[in-house]
């Protein structure tokens, strides 16, 4: 398969990216990258990234962040960090990439816990991750040529979190746990779904 993975050096990322390219042939992009730049709040910058590549069979986000504050510190701009990087990010993704895929291709975004479980200071977070669980819902049923759109929601990653300590009420989970639901999901058929990696 031809995999296109945005934001291919963070803690999820750069885990997904090196177990797949010893099975697959993966494009790793990321906002500071010399050979793949991308910016996800940037619909030209998406659209580019995708004229340089051959037709892809998949692709995989794991870029997106949002503002981290108490709710009575939150203000509207803040609000929008997120909407603007991890919501529309990857709602323009879908738009684009969805033309630049193989038949039976498949889009796989990332979301998280938070999405339903509470974590202090996360509610600009948790308003975007369950605002594109929705959507994937939804969307999934109208894309075209067999194409597949999912997204997966782990839980905090041990390492990059105490590993005795729980993070949304849950231990956190190993990253080569994580991994493989991302490998699931692009490798399987299912469609629509919140591959949630927590419970």
């Amino acid at each position: 398969m031809k995999i296109l993975l945005i934001g291919s050096t963070g803690t999820i990322g750069k885990e997904v990216y090196n177990h797949l390219k010893n099975t697959h042939e993966v494009f790793g992009a990321h906002r500071n990258s010399n050979t793949y730049p991308v910016d996800i709040t940037n619909k030209e910058s998406i659209t580019s990234i995708f004229e340089k590549l051959p037709k892809l069979d998949a692709v995989i986000n794991a870029a997106g962040t949002a503002s981290w504050k108490h709710l009575q510190e939150l203000t509207e701009e803040d609000h929008y960090i997120g909407i603007q990087s991890k919501l529309m990010g990857q709602v323009n993704l879908i738009h684009i990439a969805k033309d630049y895929l193989n038949d039976q291709g498949s889009i796989t975004l990332t979301t998280g816990i938070l999405a339903e479980h509470y974590e202090p200071k996360a509610s600009a977070l948790s308003l975007v991750n369950g605002a594109i669980h929705s959507f994937v819902h939804s969307a999934s049923q109208e894309l075209e040529r067999g194409i597949r759109l999912n997204t997966v929601a782990p839980g905090a990653i041990a390492g990059d979190f105490p590993k005795d300590q729980k993070f949304a009420g849950y231990f956190p989970v190993e990253i080569s746990d994580v991994v493989k639901v991302y490998e699931e999901a692009i490798t399987g058929n299912k469609t629509g779904q919140v591959f949630k990696k927590y419970e």
